[in-house]
């Protein structure tokens, strides 16, 4: 008779993650929603109508524009994330607890980015599976931090440690993942085209560059919020655990 697979090894294929991903987010969306909007969406659209014009070339990305554009809006989500993998690692944790605990992840979560992200950037750059994989090999950084209050290296070890056995799995989960996130983002920024161009043609060109600017927000934070519920959602399955305290 064969061996009855392990919970999370059922569970681990790439249906059932987004599954668990869409189930983790419908469950409380409003809550989680208004606790991660003011560190993406609203940072987003701040960036976008105030902020620096975009680079178009390379001359043209100076380090006020790095700044303005990637460094800042980067920190502030990544708290943001972290005070949504609290909420869903813990449910009963009230949002003023999570943003206590994302508090105490912060730095060594930035620094745990700082440490991975050349070379997953070069592998990206290079072949693109080898980044994807590598992203998928340290994507329990954010819970084994918050979570276990792990150190930089350390987080770093244990998120290897624990996707081992089923990094395949993870990365054949992110590609999917990553195809579902550029079309909805394809679709998203042609209807907020779409909308922009109707309402500039009646006039209102400061409502079409608003409406514009939060199409491309809304689908930032959503994709933000699938990425920590994704986090959350692969580290209890991998730790065979139905809820975290």
């Amino acid at each position: 008779m064969a061996e009855t697979p392990a919970p999370h090894t059922r569970d681990m294929t790439a249906t059932a993650l987004w599954q668990g991903v869409i189930a983790m987010l419908r469950a409380d969306f409003s809550v989680l929603f208004a606790v991660i909007a003011p560190f993406t969406l609203l940072v987003a659209m701040v960036a976008e109508l105030f902020g620096p014009e975009p680079p178009t070339t390379l001359a043209e990305f100076t380090p006020r524009v790095a700044v303005s554009l990637l460094l800042i809006p980067s920190i502030i989500g990544a708290f943001g994330q972290l005070a949504l993998i609290a909420l869903l690692t813990k449910p009963g944790n009230t949002p003023r607890q999570a943003f206590s605990r994302a508090a105490a992840a912060l730095l060594p979560y930035l620094a745990a980015v700082l440490i991975i992200t050349p070379l997953t950037t070069l592998g990206l750059v290079l072949l693109f599976v080898p980044g994807l994989y590598l992203f998928g090999r340290m994507i329990l950084v954010g819970p084994v931090i918050v979570v276990e209050g792990l150190r930089p290296a350390a987080a770093l070890r244990r998120s290897w440690a624990l996707t081992a056995p089923r990094g395949g799995a993870i990365l054949w989960f992110i590609v999917l993942a990553l195809l579902f996130v550029v079309g909805a983002s394809v679709l998203a920024s042609g209807i907020g085209a779409a909308l922009a161009v109707v309402l500039t043609a009646v006039g209102l060109k400061g409502v079409a560059s608003f409406v514009a600017a939060l199409v491309g927000a809304v689908i930032s934070t959503l994709f933000t919020m699938a990425n920590a519920a994704a986090a959350v959602v692969i580290y209890r399955r991998l730790l065979d655990v139905p809820a975290l305290s």
